[in-house]
């Protein structure tokens, strides 16, 4: 499965959501795309999002650019999940969109919601 890693810019997503995922040894196994992982500019086209298989948002803090992207992905049918921290207020849009709007507290509560996400999605796909 290609599973896309939406996020804001404006959180530390190298420490907070990267180096979590990348850690992780069930994960290895899975064809992660961390959009800011090789550069800070994103240049994806309308047409890549079509070749992800589940998109999954953090959605802590409001982005445009994430909005968007998970407009696209709804369009295309594709499942969307949305994870917040305990204690962020998600934007109310967000909950038109994600296929499930999950909170998390910590990074290792993220990565192990995040992996059941993956492995319940998996079954159905």
């Amino acid at each position: 499965m290609r599973i896309y890693i939406a996020h804001s810019t404006d959180i530390d997503y190298e420490n907070e959501i990267y180096q979590p995922l990348r850690s992780d040894e069930d994960l290895k196994q899975q064809e992660l795309i961390l959009p800011h992982e090789k550069s800070e500019d994103i240049n994806n086209t309308r047409e890549d999002y079509r070749t992800y298989d589940m998109i999954i948002a953090e959605c802590s803090k409001p982005s445009t650019g994430v909005g968007i992207e998970l407009g696209w992905c709804y369009d295309d049918g594709k499942p969307i999940y949305g994870f917040y921290k305990i204690g962020a207020e998600p934007s109310d849009a967000i909950s038109v969109v994600v296929k499930n709007l999950i909170e998390y507290k910590d990074k290792q509560d993220l990565v192990n919601k995040i992996k059941s996400v993956i492995m319940t999605e998996k079954e159905v796909y």
